[in-house]
């Protein structure tokens, strides 16, 4: 199984047997199906997305094809969307035939990229890269405007670099290099829309991990004043590698000490360093996982309980219900045809009327934990090289995914503020945002 990042995160945190793996003798999430099915599942939805979307993308951005190209050790984004993970010279040539489905050609320079573009089930037909093929089907349908993958602004969408592009252009020939134009709006339509099967991989990702975090939290993994940071974010690294699941970044684990500082906050930056956890700490879970190629932030809090407390302190516990106030205010806003920017003004109205302080941190969900999509942000300069330009301006459709995260600050009883984090990704619907798992209104408790 291919799994991002995983070589440096091992590195970080050694995968280790947590101790709830142990005792139940189960791993995590085992209602998720193997990973044979996890390829199919993956495949189907890829086939079905092609198959809705590219056309649509192609006539939303004016163009007649669309030409991805990447070289070894050279990365373009749209590839992972679309399950194509071999290194290695290859192409991909979606070219708008009149039809609602898209003609599909893919090219590879090795046995192993040439037969995972025949098993994705995506192309009519599947060669060897060269400039003969890649021109010869370019010259069946005279496109008059080929799409490739660079943008200025939005980073998933520019997957091309210069030697590549050059690459590109011999491989078409002269009569078609001339026709490159910029593809951002078509990958931007293509990645932030999603299919009803994209949505199911998508909750059943955040099921888990909400299972995870739950497990790791509640188990008796935890013991006050000699488990570590470290030590949680290992365990739940650990939890992700039994379920068979990959993840892009390690896991993080903030810790707030409530006995001690005048402004409480998670400290958002930097690596864990191995703070010792104590009875009466405030713990925050923020890590991300990936299933059959759809992303899941998972964000969990938990209290860590002292000898004699039976549940976390009565301004805690308001503390929580208000960010439960806010995730409830909030998600009907997350509705089609609302911009990213008129998103974050409407919420920030919200949150002023509510007599709440609030900082909206939303984002788009889909192959990756931040993906392409609507943007909320507030009014402000926007230079040139920033994705807000594009994004912030797009307006939410119904099948998208979106995060609803924002940071809360709230005053406790004994006068000192307090900061925290929440985050729950969602399905945009005519209601608002409808939560792939129920959201969690009060944090874990650690005896």
């Amino acid at each position: 199984m291919l799994c991002a990042g995983c070589g440096y995160v091992d590195r970080v945190f050694p995968p280790t047997r947590p101790p709830h793996q142990a005792k139940t003798g189960e791993p995590p999430c085992a209602w998720l199906p193997d990973e044979t099915a996890q390829w199919q599942l993956r495949r189907s939805a890829v086939n079905d997305k092609v198959r809705r979307l590219v056309v649509p993308a192609l006539r939303a951005a004016e163009l007649d094809a669309w030409l991805l190209v990447e070289r070894a050790h050279q990365h373009d984004p749209m590839f992972d969307s679309l399950g194509i993970t071999e290194p290695g010279d290859k192409a991909v040539l979606f070219i708008d035939g009149g039809g609602d489905q898209p003609r599909a050609f893919g090219f590879g320079s090795s046995p192993a990229t040439l037969a995972q573009l025949t098993a994705s089930g995506v192309f009519e037909q599947v060669q060897s890269i060269s400039r003969d093929a890649v021109a010869d089907t370019l010259a069946r349908f005279r496109p008059q405007r080929v799409g490739i993958d660079y943008s200025a602004r939005v980073p998933v969408a520019d997957g091309i670099t210069t030697g590549t592009r050059q690459f590109a252009a011999w491989l078409v020939g002269r009569d078609y290099a001339g026709t490159f134009r910029s593809a951002e709006a078509a990958a931007v339509t293509f990645r932030a829309s999603h299919t009803p099967d994209e949505v199911d991989l998508a909750r059943q990702a955040a099921r888990c991990g909400a299972e995870l975090a739950e497990r790791v939290l509640t188990s008796g993994a935890i013991q006050p004043g000699t488990t570590t940071d470290v030590d949680v974010a290992s365990q739940v690294l650990a939890a992700i590698h039994l379920a068979r699941l990959d993840v892009s970044a390690p896991p993080h684990v903030s810790l707030v000490k409530l006995d001690n500082a005048d402004h409480l906050t998670w400290p958002w930056l930097g690596p864990n360093r191995g703070a010792v956890i104590e009875a009466g700490d405030l713990l925050h879970l923020d890590f991300d996982l990936r299933y059959a190629g759809m992303a899941a932030t998972v964000q969990r809090s938990a209290y860590v309980l002292k000898r004699w407390e039976s549940e976390p302190p009565a301004d805690l516990r308001r503390a929580f219900a208000t960010i439960a106030q806010v995730r409830n205010g909030l998600a009907p806003l997350l509705r089609p045809g609302i911009a990213g920017r008129q998103l974050a003004t409407d919420a920030l109205a919200w949150a002023q009327q509510n007599q709440v302080t609030i900082e909206l941190d939303s984002s788009p969900a889909g192959n990756l934990p931040r993906d392409v999509g609507t943007l909320p942000v507030t009014d402000g300069y926007v230079g040139p090289y920033d994705q807000v330009g594009v994004l912030g301006e797009r307006t939410l459709q119904a099948h998208d995914l979106q995060s609803l995260a924002f940071r809360l600050t709230i005053r406790l009883d004994n006068r000192r503020q307090l900061t925290l984090a929440a985050s729950d990704d969602g399905v945009v619907g005519f209601g608002g945002l409808e939560f792939l798992v129920p959201p969690a209104d009060a944090p874990a408790l650690v005896p």
